[in-house]
């Protein structure tokens, strides 16, 4: 017998997304700089772009947070790629 848990992790996943707890990264996007928050673990799990990011030090890291900057990039898109 199988189970597909598939639909029930992306609902997880959402609730993360959606939810403040427990967040480590903080990304500013577009030119109104709109706050982003996230899950550095998720973040390199998903994304090579993460993973170096976090591995080489890109971001910066203020009180206790990951720091990233993206004003080229639109808030809205942004959240359709973490989701």
């Amino acid at each position: 017998m199988t189970f597909d848990y598939s639909k029930e992790l992306i609902n997880d996943y959402e609730k993360l997304i959606e939810n403040d707890r427990g967040y480590d990264v903080i990304i500013y996007a577009g030119e109104d700089k709109v706050e982003i928050r996230a899950h550095s673990l998720i973040l390199c799990i998903r994304s090579q772009y993460f993973r170096s990011a976090f591995s080489n030090k890109w971001a910066n890291k203020e009180d206790g947070k990951f720091i990233f900057n993206k004003p080229n990039i639109s808030p809205q898109i942004l959240e359709i790629i973490l989701r």
